[in-house]
């Protein structure tokens, strides 16, 4: 492995001191790294833990001298997490994701924090995120990239910490410092642990990362859980849909569809699990209404690649469906954890939903 050179030595890296700390606050500090190449128009995606055992959503302006008080307070009371790319308008799917010129990696082993510590290129940022042994990782680059590059390098970058894999997508939020874990009672606090001016150009880091690795030609799926048992499947579209876009449907069951471009609302999001939704304005090759359940939303929102017309399979759907039972605080053997209060919708007056 070559020797790391960060482009703006010598002031490349530093432990974050007690007086940075006094000058700029743990959030401020995050915000400005994630928000360094922001467009006037680009936004942050800011998720909150609700009652309802989901995660809400608002987008502030990347340049907003305001949040990072906002993210505070909201993290305060309840987990919130922000987008660790920026995206160019209010909508979740990976077409909202703007060029990043930053990447991540989730190190929650022993192994991989060595494996971090021992690491040519340190990171820009490392972050405690509140459970025991469990850091965020960051490295701020010379120029954005696209996301599939964006994600390939993410992969890349965990396969050489043995990181958590499942965090490299380009629509991941992570907890921001100067907030709560609520996942822990008492909480505890999430820290920025270092912070460095360490910027590295793409192709010197990329050179240093293995291959990303080839996927099982035959991956076999998971055992399917019959509806009845499955606790996502429980889930009424209005809530899970609400929840995964920040959209509530109208008093017509409807909202603008997150995956083209409605002006007049063509998502019809009904009543029961069974049910599901569908979209008048998407059609399938035989000419039908795109629709399905909780599984098909979420891996539309989600997943790089996946192909409308292909089920998911194998780990690409038991990855879905761990991060999906993340989001809803959904155990096997109790379902959705409903432990937190409820925020109320006038808790961050003055905010879009």
């Amino acid at each position: 492995m070559s020797t790391a050179r960060a482009t703006d030595a010598p002031h490349a890296t530093h432990a974050l001191g007690a007086a940075d700390g006094a000058r700029v606050g743990a959030a401020e500090r995050y915000l400005r790294m994630l928000t360094e190449n922001a467009g006037p128009r680009m936004l942050l995606d800011v998720r909150y833990r609700t009652e309802e055992c989901g995660l809400a959503r608002i987008f502030l302006p990347a340049t907003s001298n305001v949040a990072a008080s906002t993210i505070e307070s909201i993290g305060s009371r309840t987990d919130v997490y922000v987008g660790c790319a920026l995206r160019v308008r209010r909508r979740g799917t990976r077409d909202d994701i703007a060029p990043t010129a930053l990447l991540w990696a989730d190190c929650d082993t022993p192994e991989s924090l060595a494996a971090l510590a021992a690491f040519a290129f340190k990171p820009t940022m490392i972050v405690a995120s509140g459970s025991p042994a469990h850091t965020h990782a960051y490295w701020t680059l010379t120029h954005p990239l696209g996301t599939d590059e964006l994600e390939s390098a993410n992969r890349r970058l965990a396969t050489a910490l043995g990181a958590d894999p499942r965090c490299a997508d380009a629509a991941r939020i992570l907890r921001p410092p100067g907030s709560w874990n609520f996942k822990h009672t008492p909480p505890r606090p999430v820290e920025l642990l270092e912070y460095t001016s360490a910027r590295y150009r793409p192709a010197e880091l990329f050179a240093a990362l293995p291959l990303e690795p080839a996927r099982p030609a035959a991956d076999r799926s998971p055992p399917a859980l019959r509806r009845e048992d499955d606790p996502l499947q429980q889930i009424k579209p209005t809530h899970y849909i609400r929840l995964l876009t920040g959209k509530a449907p109208g008093r017509d069951g409807k909202i603008e569809c997150p995956f083209h471009d409605d002006n007049t609302p063509s998502l019809h999001v009904y009543d029961t699990p069974e049910q599901g939704w569908a979209c008048f304005g998407c059609k399938t090759p035989d000419g039908r209404p795109r629709g399905g359940d909780i599984y098909t939303f979420a891996s539309l929102l989600w997943l790089t690649g996946q192909s409308r017309d292909v089920p998911l399979r194998g780990r690409d759907f038991t990855d879905l469906r761990a991060r999906l039972e993340d989001t809803f605080r959904i155990t096997r053997d109790r379902g959705p954890d409903r432990t937190h209060r409820e925020l109320a919708d006038d808790t961050f007056p003055g905010l879009e939903l």
